[in-house]
């Protein structure tokens, strides 16, 4: 860890900080432009120099998620695509080892996963460090 400088109040605080614990501001760190090398803030989508696209986590697909879920749920295959390698084990294991009931909870799974919003899908399997949430 390092220290870095609040943009709002100037004091030093950790870089791994959400917000600064002197003044509450947000902490927004800067990252650099793969393409031009500019240095943007974190929260910016393109680059205000090249218009390259900064974001580089690629968004996994809610459909598709839910449909792995309900068709290929007993095998983890969904966890495997979500980058859940852990998850994707524990579920396949669990599914050759219960006799098929490990399938109605993935079909379960599947179906919530396609009735939830983008922005919660996102928040709770996309951007989370978790590696087996099942609900």
């Amino acid at each position: 860890m390092s220290l870095i400088k609040c943009k709002e109040c100037g004091k030093e605080i950790s870089d791994a900080a959400s917000v600064c614990p002197h003044c509450g501001a947000p902490v927004v760190k800067d990252v650099y432009c793969q393409k031009c090398g500019t240095k943007v803030p974190e929260n910016v989508q393109y680059c205000p120099n090249c218009g390259a696209t900064i974001n580089s986590k690629p968004k996994k697909d809610r459909l598709v998620t839910g449909l792995l879920g309900i068709f290929l749920g007993t095998l983890g295959i969904h966890y495997f695509y979500l980058g859940k390698t852990t998850g994707g084990i524990v579920s396949l294991i669990l599914g050759l080892c219960s006799c098929g009931l490990w399938s109605i909870v993935m079909l379960i799974q599947g179906i919530l996963i396609l009735t939830m919003t983008d922005e919660a899908f996102q928040a709770k399997y996309v951007d989370t460090e978790k590696s087996f949430p099942l609900f």
